[in-house]
């Protein structure tokens, strides 16, 4: 039976996109390392088209990685339209609501996780559809500890490599 096993990468999403420079080639150098050392067979990230977009870019460090490796890739985040019929909202957003509502630091906190939830579940949903193990999985890294519990619980194997990767590690 194939072990279905996450490895997850948990950093900025600026060294998501492929810049040129010393990070990039840190970042790319940590990702590759991980490729050979846990067998890789997919790449998947918090990433859409649409979010490349809007950093003027067409793809992702990490795709073009999946590509110079020869494994399998996948954008898993929702774009905007995904996101509102989904109830998505961005924490800026919620931040603004809860001042002008006075909630508190809890409720505020409480709503911008169960917004995240949202995404993280669709993002387990696009590994599962992926169904190519192990896979490396790249994120914000507010997001780690929450999806690491979420795959666990779904019956994954999980391992973090990082919680908050930097070029100064």
């Amino acid at each position: 039976m194939n072990v279905r096993r996450v490895v997850i990468v948990g950093t900025s999403h600026n060294y998501q996109i492929p810049p040129t420079g010393p990070a990039a080639t840190k970042f790319r150098a940590f990702l590759g390392g991980i490729c050979n050392t846990h067998l890789v067979r997919a790449i998947a990230e918090e990433m859409s088209q649409e979010a490349l977009a809007n950093w003027h870019v067409t793809s992702s460090l990490c795709h073009e990685l999946a590509i110079a490796t020869g494994v399998l890739h996948r954008y898993c985040d929702l774009d905007d339209a995904q996101r509102r019929a989904a109830g998505v909202r961005h924490e800026h957003e919620i931040k603004v609501v809860g001042f002008f509502s006075r909630w508190s630091t809890e409720k505020i906190e409480q709503e911008i996780r169960a917004s995240y939830s949202i995404r993280e579940r669709h993002w387990m949903k696009e590994l599962l559809d992926l169904d190519n193990w192990p896979v490396l999985f790249i994120c914000g890294a507010k997001h780690v500890l929450a999806f690491q519990q979420l795959l666990q619980e779904n019956g994954l194997s999980v391992e973090v490599a990082a919680h908050d990767w930097a070029p100064n590690q």
